[in-house]
């Protein structure tokens, strides 16, 4: 099936997450939980049915927990999403069962996994006899290799990178964008993953790109959105995360950042998905980033963005001024304080660049 722009006009999500109900696998529900709460109409998962969605994501007050797809299409459901992001994206044992009921009642079903529903036959079959749509959203369409063409685009950019995958990137782009528009600046978000897809309606998987093109199709968003002053795109993986490098650097390389806003979990010693290996020095990221973004374009950690959940606020703040001390950057986490510490430092960059 060829690549198929995902709309989010009219939708009524129910959020598949069934026996993954948790803030790290549950990544894409708790995403779209966050930032566009009121198109949800339910979280489907048998474990945790009847119980308080925020008490168990930190999110989505107020949205029932229902064991079954059926209950959450008679909550008005007319898109049955996929709510996990799991370790290579495959197909979670038991939610094609799930996807054949949502078909059945009438449901569009929105994938964000590796594993293709536009793969399997019986899926296409029963969606066109139901006249329902297959939405794979990690499907990209065919661009050329980068040719290193975003460097000579006349806007504001700014990439988030990681000192991990799963660390907040989304989110910090995402709230930038919210408070760079709420100051009245013309900005756009970039999406580059399948949760900010979903959320956003607009975007490319870069990990879906076969590697000589990831930074072309990086690229291609960059000289699509030529025309808006700001653009804040989405990041990936980390540069020294054996896993998810390589759309890293395609994203640095693709988009040619002027800044760069660097994000962090503060409970994290070690990889996501390799705990052997402890995480680098935060000084030692910036200059990592720093170093890597020189060839194509020369770019600089304007801030830093931490995750500070578990911490009670006299805690949090505590530990983002430390962060500040050590890098002698500002630091924010702009969901549970803002973006706005973080939006005057990109601003003030831009102004004496």
């Amino acid at each position: 099936m060829p690549y198929q722009p995902y709309r989010t006009d009219g939708r009524r999500m129910a959020l598949l997450c069934d026996g993954r109900l948790d803030v790290n696998t549950a990544k894409t529900a708790t995403g779209l939980l966050i930032w566009c709460p009121e198109d949800v109409a339910a979280v489907v998962d048998r474990d945790h049915a009847g119980r308080d969605l925020q008490q168990i994501v930190g999110c989505g007050k107020g949205i029932p927990i229902v064991p079954t797809v059926a209950e959450a299409a008679r909550l008005g459901a007319n898109q049955l999403v996929i709510g996990v992001a799991n370790l290579g994206g495959v197909m979670v044992p038991g939610y094609r069962d799930r996807i054949i009921e949502a078909i059945g009642l009438g449901c569009d079903v929105v994938n964000g996994l590796h594993d293709l529903l536009s793969d399997d036959a019986e899926l296409i079959r029963l969606a066109d006899e139901r006249g329902v749509t297959l939405y794979d959203v990690r499907l990209v369409p065919e661009v050329p290799v980068g040719m290193n063409r975003a460097r000579t685009v006349d806007n504001n950019r700014v990439l988030t990178v990681g000192t991990d995958c799963n660390v907040g990137k989304k989110m910090s782009t995402l709230a930038l964008v919210r408070e760079f528009a709420r100051r009245g600046l013309d900005a756009q978000y970039l999406a580059t993953g399948q949760t900010g897809i979903m959320i956003s309606g607009t975007g490319y998987c870069i990990d879906r790109a076969i590697c000589d093109f990831a930074a072309g199709l990086a690229e291609k968003m960059v000289l699509d959105a030529a025309d808006r002053r700001w653009l804040f795109i989405e990041g990936q993986g980390s540069i020294d995360h054996p896993a998810y490098s390589g759309v890293t650097l395609s994203l640095l390389h693709g988009t040619a950042p002027q800044a760069l806003v660097l994000c962090h979990v503060q409970s994290r010693a070690g990889r996501r998905h390799d705990e052997g290996t402890p995480l680098l020095p935060l000084a030692e990221y910036v200059r990592l980033y720093e170093t890597i973004s020189a060839p194509i374009l020369p770019a600089k950690v304007v801030g830093v963005s931490v995750n500070t959940w578990g911490l009670d606020e006299p805690e949090a703040r505590a530990e983002l001024k430390r962060v500040e001390d050590r890098v002698c950057l500002p630091a924010a986490d702009p969901l549970r304080f803002g973006a706005d510490g973080l939006a005057d430092a990109l601003i003030a960059f831009f102004d004496g660049r």
